[in-house]
């Protein structure tokens, strides 16, 4: 739930500022504090025994999940990875050609005319 709500502020900051620069860096900012939560949600399983259910797959001893439920599991992991890695990129090649659009580096590229003016 906590995730959630800082996911949810995250977003809100980034769209409540208009200078993308500023958004980015005030954002950014924001990222790099919330990194301080991801060892209390690793260790949380191990911290709160009665709330979460205890671990299954990452255990010293071996999994305790079936291979049935395990293969399946591991297969749409490394799925979701490569497709998180694509949209990735084309969001960040996106991004490089709307910050260059006016370069001339970009126009040669793509081959079209200087704008008059």
């Amino acid at each position: 739930m906590f995730l959630l709500f800082f996911f949810l502020g995250y977003i809100a900051l980034r769209g409540s500022i208009e200078d993308r620069d500023r958004a980015d860096r005030s954002s950014a900012v924001l990222a790099i504090v919330g990194v301080v939560n991801v060892p209390i949600v690793h260790f949380s399983v191990d911290w709160w025994n009665s709330l979460h259910q205890a671990p299954t797959l990452m255990r010293a001893d071996g999994p305790r999940m079936p291979m049935s439920m395990a293969w399946p599991l591991l297969v749409m992991l490394g799925a979701y990875t490569f497709y998180f890695v694509g949209i990735m990129l084309m969001r960040a090649r996106a991004e490089v050609l709307r910050r260059e659009r006016p370069g001339a580096w970009l126009r040669e590229e793509l081959g079209t005319p200087k704008a008059a003016q």
